[in-house]
C-alpha cells in the first residue's frame, strides 16, 4: 500500500516544489530589481545634488573674484587720487544728498587745510 501512494506523494512534492521554487525565482528577481533601481536613484538625487552645489560654488568663486577685481581697482584708484581730491569728491556727494534732503550716513562738518 505505501507502494501505490508513493508516485501521489511524489507528484504533490514535486508540484509544491514547482510552485516553490517558480515564487522564490519571483521573489528573488523582484529583490535584485528594487535593490538595482534603489541605488540608480540614490546615485541619481546625488549626483544632482552634487551638481546644484557646484553651481553655487562657482557662483561664489565668481563673486568673490569680483569683489577682489574690485577691491583692487579701489586701491589702484585711492593710490592715484590724492587726499584733497577725494576730500572734495565727498564734499560734492554730500553736498548733493543734502540738497536731496535724504539720510545721509556721511557728513561733512569741517575741512581743514593742512
Amino acid at each position: 500500500m505505501n507502494n501505490l501512494l508513493l508516485p501521489e506523494v511524489l507528484q504533490n512534492w514535486i508540484d509544491n516544489f514547482k510552485v516553490n521554487l517558480s515564487q522564490g525565482l519571483f521573489v528573488f528577481l523582484l529583490g535584485i530589481l528594487v535593490v538595482f533601481f534603489g541605488i540608480a536613484l540614490i546615485v541619481l538625487v546625488v549626483s544632482v545634488i552634487g551638481k546644484i552645489m557646484s553651481v553655487k560654488d562657482e557662483k561664489a568663486k565668481a563673486k568673490k573674484e569680483i569683489q577682489e577685481t574690485q577691491s583692487e581697482i579701489v586701491e589702484e584708484v585711492n593710490e592715484d587720487i590724492p587726499d584733497h581730491v577725494k576730500a572734495a569728491i565727498v564734499a560734492a556727494i554730500t553736498a548733493y544728498y543734502f540738497n536731496q534732503s535724504s539720510n545721509c550716513e556721511f557728513k561733512v562738518k569741517k575741512i581743514k587745510r593742512i
